[in-house]
């Protein structure tokens, strides 16, 4: 029975290693899609932007609209805002919900099934707990993007409108999906 207690005590250690090693965003938790439904999401992608030397709003956050070389739409819960791309010292964009609960709860059991190995548990227990950190920072990673000066067009294709915002759009109609 001692086995059983180590191994619970383990697969713990294994979700506080796993949710460390696992990347953050702020976005709403009901705004990002699963992997699936932002492949026919009509939304743009989470993003988190870092401006350049202002004291007054030095972080903007909400759904990407649209992304041009000078330009970038955001979508925030005030309403929608146009800024320079120069002005962006860095950011983050998150375009749909991670994974790393189900790998995290993959994990643990593994953990738990290497009871049945008696003593090579000493050796299978932290292959799957190396394993399962390792995938699990992998995937809260992937559906993250940097936000580069120099790579701005690689960003259009998370924002609602890829083109560029349409003629016309009036920025002050669209609100902010939860």
């Amino acid at each position: 029975m001692w086995f059983v207690e180590r191994a619970k005590r383990g697969a713990g250690v294994v979700v506080a290693i796993l949710a460390a090693a696992c990347a953050t965003n702020t976005a709403p938790s009901d705004f990002l899609p699963s992997p699936q439904e932002a492949q026919t999401s009509a939304y743009g992608a989470w993003i988190e932007l870092r401006l350049i030397g202002t004291s007054r709003q030095p972080i903007v956050e909400g759904e990407l609209l649209a992304v041009t070389t000078d330009s970038v739409w955001v979508l925030c819960d005030s309403g929608a805002v146009v800024l320079p791309t120069s002005a962006v010292a860095k950011g983050k964009l998150t375009a749909w919900r991670s994974g790393t609960g189900a790998i995290a709860g993959g994990t643990g059991l593994g953990v738990l099934s290497t009871i049945s190995n008696g003593l090579l548990l000493i050796v299978t227990a932290p292959l799957w707990i190396i394993t399962g950190t390792a995938a699990g920072s992998s995937e809260s990673y992937a559906p993250q993007r940097a936000v580069s000066p120099l790579a701005w067009m690689d960003l259009a294709r998370f924002a609602r409108f890829p083109q560029g915002m349409p003629p016309g759009f009036a920025l002050h109609t669209p609100k902010l999906q939860h």
